[in-house]
């Protein structure tokens, strides 16, 4: 099949620009080196009242508004709906269809009534995530296990996720990890006026960059924080991701101005972002369900140090970076961190190696030419001879 021909759906997500999460920000680099390649993409995106069912254009994407619901939790299960409705509709405008997030289970059952080809990102193991109750970590579990049974391609971020599938639901999955995006450049002007925004000293404090949401840590995180002596020594923790105002982030916020906590809204300027993980003296990384988290690889990108919890998905991107903890030991983690050397230049080098959004924009591309998605690490080993897996 000539790929200028391809036109190529992209489901399931929030949809661009990139302003909310990991699946967002993949959707946007795949999509972008497709669109160089000559692919047409549809990205299909949540809309509100005016936006629902129209048309528009983002850097040569094109948008699809797709109506979701006003219950937060029902959200995603409803536009899967209007998608799958849409799909089968105008089922012949499109080649090939990608789905991210088990979650959409009833958007993926109705495009298989399409007969369009279809792959599907799984996501992580969503039914381990604290802020669902029993009855939705029963959907998102059923949902996995018949998506494992319909749908012929499946793709896992990471190969923890992948030995899952393979373990619990005897299903082999396509293994295409994230990348890591380049740094925006900034003066000395920038770096200062930036600093000053927050009120914040080069090298004095730690960072976490996550969505208020219990299985990131976020509370627990900052109330071993203050429990540590950090706070008495100058340092600050500093906490972005503010958004929706849950119960759960109520409590976070109550936390600001506490011990050197400063608690602040999210944030999706990419320039701000680099200035504040570039100057932190250490990025925190509490993401304790999921795969390869862009959260950890922008902080390998462009931090000095990382305190990452321990898991099989840190200890998988980390490689011997880092130092690991668990909340019962983090206060003290916290005060052991302050001799910890500057790992940046080694953290760098993994991500080179391991985590490029051109490889994976091209894994992704050969699922949809019925290949296998092929995604290559690049591994030196202690001879420094460098092999491919």
């Amino acid at each position: 099949m000539n790929q200028s021909n391809v036109r190529v759906a992209f489901c399931g997500t929030r949809g661009l620009p990139a302003n909310y999460g990991g699946f967002e920000t993949a959707v946007d680099e795949i999509t972008k080196s497709f669109v160089k390649n000559g692919i047409h993409c549809a990205v299909f995106c949540r809309g509100d009242k005016e936006q629902n069912m129209n048309r528009g254009t983002y850097e040569g994407r094109e948008l699809v508004y797709i109506k979701g619901s006003k219950h937060r939790k029902l959200d995603t299960f409803i536009s899967s709906i209007h998608t799958g409705l849409y799909l089968i509709k105008h089922r012949k405008e499109y080649d090939f269809i990608f789905w991210f997030n088990n979650a959409n289970f009833p958007g993926i059952l109705l495009t298989l009534l399409t007969g369009v080809r279809m792959a599907v990102n799984t996501d992580g193991l969503e039914w381990r995530r604290a802020k669902w109750s029993p009855p939705f970590k029963a959907y998102y579990f059923l949902s996995s296990f018949f998506i494992c049974l319909l749908c012929k391609t499946l793709i896992s971020d990471s190969v923890s996720i992948q030995n899952y599938y393979k373990k619990a639901f005897k299903k082999k999955t396509q293994f295409i990890p994230y990348g890591a995006p380049e740094t925006k450049a900034y003066g000395s002007e920038m770096k200062k006026e930036i600093l000053g925004k927050y009120g914040l000293e080069e090298g004095k404090y730690f960072l976490q960059i996550t969505r208020f949401e219990p299985d990131n840590l976020p509370l627990e995180i900052i109330k071993q924080f203050q429990h540590s002596l950090l706070g008495d020594l100058g340092y600050q923790y500093v906490l972005i991701g503010l958004k929706d105002e849950t119960e759960y982030a109520m409590k976070i916020k109550a936390e600001s101005g506490t011990s050197g906590v400063k608690v602040l809204p999210a944030n999706y300027d990419p320039t701000e972002l680099t200035v504040l993980r570039n100057c932190a003296y250490c990025y925190v990384h509490g993401n304790s369900v999921g795969g390869t988290n862009p959260a950890l690889l922008e902080a390998m990108q462009s931090t000095k140090r990382i305190l990452a919890i321990d898991c099989p998905f840190s200890e998988e991107v980390l490689g011997a970076n880092g130092k690991r903890f668990t909340i019962g030991n983090l206060s003290q983690v916290f005060m052991d961190s302050l001799h910890l050397e500057d790992q940046s230049l080694s953290m760098k080098h993994r991500i080179k190696l391991h985590y490029q959004w051109d490889k994976v924009a091209e894994s992704y591309k050969n699922i949809t030419q019925e290949k296998s998605a092929n995604y290559v690490v690049v591994t030196t080993t202690h001879e420094g001879a460098k092999v491919t897996s």
